[in-house]
């Protein structure tokens, strides 16, 4: 959504700024007739979505400014949030927010919950990487490839074996959350 929100700026339905909705959807439909999906499973961030993690430490997502900047941004972008959500109502897609839960754990529990298999994640979040499995395939469309298991990553501009970009996370950190690794410890 926030992709859309900021990528198709000249989208405007009676004076109201659409670029969110049509991107999302539009990927949605794309998806769904690629991959010939039976089944698709939304999530977003819940309310205060990083405060468990704040609490256990506080410089969680600190270096993180909000992208959503004016009253007037703030207002469009969840004006299209609760639109894409009444869509994916109306033809049966499934959704799940929960309070104090970022989306990337909810992806990750239903993915090694889910009893069914050949399940796709779409997301160019890096961090997901780490749920791909003989199960769990990652679209990265920012990479526009489909990731699965012995597949090179790239990750900081180096090709990591998907597999192991669990362990280069927990030797190197991850920047993006403010996680520092070992000091010295590079990729």
């Amino acid at each position: 959504l926030i992709q859309g929100f900021y990528g198709v700026k000249n989208y405007f339905y009676k004076g109201n700024h659409i670029g969110g909705i049509y991107h999302f959807l539009n990927t949605l439909r794309k998806s769904f007739e690629t991959y010939e999906l039976d089944k698709i499973v939304v999530f977003w961030d819940g309310e205060e979505a990083s405060l468990s993690r704040k609490k256990i430490y506080h410089l969680y997502k600190e270096n993180r400014k909000s992208r959503l900047k004016s009253e007037e941004e703030i207002s469009s972008y969840n004006y299209q949030r609760n639109r894409v959500k009444q869509y994916l109502e109306e033809v049966y897609v499934r959704q799940g927010e929960y309070q104090y839960c970022e989306a990337d754990d909810c992806i990750a529990y239903y993915t090694q919950n889910s009893l069914e298999d050949n399940k796709i994640i779409f997301s160019s979040d890096g961090d997901l990487a780490q749920l791909v499995s003989k199960s769990t395939s990652l679209y990265n469309p920012s990479h526009h490839k489909l990731y699965t298991p012995n597949d090179l990553f790239i990750y900081h501009n180096e090709e990591i074996l998907i597999e192991n970009i669990k362990i280069v996370k927990m030797l190197c950190g991850d920047p993006s959350d403010n996680i520092s690794g070992i000091k010295g410890f590079g990729i």
